[in-house]
């Protein structure tokens, strides 16, 4: 079981920034069409930067769509680019921010996300973080 941590409470916290609902009143299109689920053979989704240092040390990163929605994406040039446009319209916070590949698969954890979103995509389950993506994968990203 993973400890708690003022770190990672300030980090959920700031990951609540990330919620479609702070964007009240914006409406956008979302970066990333609906696709087949065969054809999203990974998902990933963007996270505060510091649980990288979670990861590294081998302890569990579980997200909880309880505590806010979190898009998925079906490639990480498309996380990055989700968060560089959430950024840049004002709707999440400048920092330290990561493209991360979620444990398991487009059947067990995708459910439909809230209208307005950066993905058509949501996390429908409780789902650990696999690694981190490195920014030279992002493509686009910042």
């Amino acid at each position: 079981m993973a400890r708690t941590t003022p770190r990672r409470a300030l980090a959920a916290v700031l990951a609540c920034w990330l919620a479609p609902a702070a964007c009240a009143g914006h409406t956008h299109l979302p970066l990333q069409a609906p696709v087949a689920p065969e054809d999203c053979a990974s998902l990933y989704v963007v996270a505060p930067g510091n649980f990288i240092i979670d990861l590294a040390e081998g302890s569990a990163v579980v997200l909880d769509p309880g505590v806010r929605e979190f898009p998925l994406f079906c490639a990480p040039d498309t996380a990055a680019e989700a968060l560089a446009a959430e950024v840049d319209e004002g709707r999440l916070p400048a920092g330290d921010w990561r493209v991360y590949r979620v444990e398991g698969g487009f059947a067990d954890l995708v459910q439909e996300a809230e209208p307005g979103g950066a993905s058509p995509y949501a996390l429908a389950r409780k789902a650990r973080l696999a690694d981190w993506v490195d920014e030279n994968q992002q493509g686009g990203g910042k």
